[in-house]
């Protein structure tokens, strides 16, 4: 389950959405030229802020583990509604392990 992201499309590229939460754009001078730096690639700080801030606060907002969900699950395993299959588990984890490396 995906969670949108304010000021992100989808293709991931930096949206104009999170300039109108500023009163007036931000303008920057650009930078004098000189023999060291000229085509040199540059980032934007103030838009990759900007756009780590909606992260962190889009991530905080969203809670670590449903709680309910997790009684339920543990209710049903009580009840002996649903039962583990060590074979299973394993097989999944190992196919998960493969998937980080």
């Amino acid at each position: 389950m995906g969670y949108p992201i304010q000021g992100v499309d989808t293709t991931g590229s930096f949206n104009t959405m999170l300039r109108t939460r500023h009163a007036a754009p931000r303008t920057v001078a650009p930078a004098a030229q000189s023999p060291i730096n000229s085509g040199a690639d540059s980032a934007d700080v103030a838009k990759t802020a900007a756009l780590l801030q909606s992260i962190v606060e889009t991530a905080s907002s969203i809670p670590a583990v449903d709680q309910a969900r997790v009684v339920s699950l543990q209710q049903a395993i009580v009840s002996g509604e649903i039962q583990a299959n060590p074979q299973q588990i394993a097989q999944s984890l190992s196919e998960f392990d493969v998937l980080l490396a």
